[in-house]
């Protein structure tokens, strides 16, 4: 996070992505072939470092490539993650079994087929790309000072951490309280990335017809908002399944919708957009399960529900106050 400025600065947005992508490369052959908690821990951390160069590059990559095309670019970004996560998951589950983890070997001869790609099918344009003229390491987080940009970033950070939560607890819920079985986890999982695809796929058409991403991320929010009150008090599965699929519907374009308002509203610095984005999704993934645990020391799982609402309902409200 601290980094990143100073890296943008000396080798560009095209070559972060080579180097984060070649790294993860290497990175996930270490934990395929790891036979050690240690090893495989390290490979995990480097992993992750690597992951942060190449996630906050690429949208640079992309917006830079096609600049016309960003408000359907991005969408569609997100869209293939959803998909892929998917039949990850599914390719892990049911052909790689016990040996699930050849896939990490797998996977690192993809990336690094796709870094030698990206390396000799470089364009020519991404030498012409202007890099970020940081004077110091203050001047790459100026947009903090900004009272919009803040209450954005609010909005921004517990979304993403309600969404983070959204996946997790509730696959506990359809377990814990309802009883579900493994099949009923599966479907939960099948409902709930493809409302989420669903809910990508539909915000490509309004955003090319020109429709305010401020309003669409204030719809969505209300959407997720519903979607999790409703789940605290569903008391069967085939309820919680459908409070799911709305849940979907909500949380899945806020990613995306988010990424289109902040580079319409701050294009003059994409990098730093993109670093206090990563840096503040991981923020508030890693601080949001902290207080949902300690919810769940005295109530109990429909409680974290309300509270993931009200938080979704409070994000909401400062985005509507923010000027965009």
């Amino acid at each position: 996070f601290l980094s990143l400025p100073f890296l943008s600065k000396r080798i560009g947005s095209y070559s972060l992505l080579i180097t984060g992508i070649f790294v993860s490369s290497l990175s996930l052959l270490g934990m395929g072939l790891s036979r050690s908690l240690i090893f495989f821990g390290a490979f995990f951390l480097l992993s992750t470092l690597a992951g942060y160069l190449y996630g906050t590059s690429n949208v640079m990559v992309l917006i830079n490539l096609d600049p016309q095309r960003s408000k359907t670019n991005i969408p569609l970004m997100h869209l293939t993650y959803s998909i892929g996560g998917m039949f990850s998951g599914l390719y892990i589950a049911y052909l790689k079994r016990s040996q699930w983890y050849y896939g990490y070997v797998q996977m690192a001869v993809l990336y690094a087929l796709l870094a030698i790609l990206f390396l000799v099918f470089r364009p020519q344009q991404a030498r012409t790309w202007a890099k970020p003229k940081y004077q110091s390491l203050g001047s790459g987080f100026s947009l903090l000072k900004d009272a919009q940009f803040a209450r954005f970033l609010f909005f921004l950070i517990t979304a993403n951490a309600v969404e983070f939560c959204a996946i997790i607890y509730p696959l506990a819920y359809i377990t814990e309280v309802l009883g579900g079985k493994a099949s009923a986890i599966g479907s939960a999982i099948v409902i709930l990335h493809g409302s989420i695809a669903c809910s990508r796929l539909m915000v490509i058409p309004l955003l090319k017809q020109g429709f305010a991403p401020k309003r669409l991320l204030l719809i969505l929010s209300l959407v997720c908002a519903t979607g999790l009150l409703l789940l605290a008090f569903s008391s069967s599965l085939g309820v919680a399944l459908l409070c799911l699929s709305l849940l979907g519907l909500g949380i899945g374009a806020v990613n995306p919708v988010s990424q289109v308002l902040e580079i319409t509203q701050w294009p003059q610095d994409l990098m730093q957009l993109a670093n206090l984005r990563s840096m503040g999704s991981t923020a508030g993934r890693m601080f949001m399960p902290l207080l949902v645990g300690l919810i769940l020391t005295t109530f109990s799982l429909s409680s974290v529900f309300l509270f993931l609402a009200c938080c979704m309902v409070l994000s909401l409200l400062v985005l509507l106050r923010s000027r965009m």
